[in-house]
């Protein structure tokens, strides 16, 4: 029995695309900011680009989401806060969706909040203020948006928590 002329990772097209996703990820470090090779191979595993950066900024809602199991409501109401994002893109909105519809591991939530504090420490004051403020905004609309009424309902205590530890956490290890 012969073995299939790709499984040999000196075959060509092997080599091109190992090369292909290491400037794929080199790319979304520098994307991101981010040095951490631990940090980016789990971002990357999880679906991140540099194309896809601004979602991001979306992780800790999606983690926020997941406190209780991500429902129809959630997701929309995510989805349609990103689409209306001038930095969003198709592809963004469909990574999001997937993060909302198939819970991803705690490892990528660790090395998101990472990333995310890569990106505060190269902010001025001011900017990172205005960040960690956008990012508890995003939380509290998905913590708002459970079952029909999208945005509507209270944030529940357990939520609001939540979201006050992840503030705390990023702000910490500044």
């Amino acid at each position: 029995m012969t073995e299939p002329i790709l499984a040999h990772a000196s075959h060509p097209a092997v080599a091109m695309h190992v090369h292909a996703v290491s400037q794929e990820r080199a790319a979304l470090a520098e994307a991101l900011g981010v040095s951490d090779t631990a940090v980016i191979d789990q971002l990357y595993g999880n679906g991140l680009r540099a194309a896809t950066a601004v979602v991001l900024e979306w992780t800790p809602a999606v983690d926020v989401c997941w406190l209780d199991g991500a429902d129809g409501g959630e997701r929309n109401a995510l989805r349609v806060r990103l689409a209306a994002d001038e930095r969003a893109t198709v592809h963004g909105v469909a990574l999001l969706d997937a993060w909302l519809t198939r819970r991803p591991s705690r490892e990528f939530f660790v090395a998101a909040g990472a990333a995310l504090r890569w990106r505060l420490r190269e902010l001025d004051p001011d900017e990172r203020e205005d960040m960690l403020d956008r990012l508890v905004v995003i939380c509290k609309a998905a913590g708002r948006s459970v079952g029909a009424d999208p945005g509507v309902g209270g944030l529940s205590a357990r939520k609001r928590v939540y979201i006050d530890l992840i503030r705390r956490d990023l702000e910490r290890r500044l």
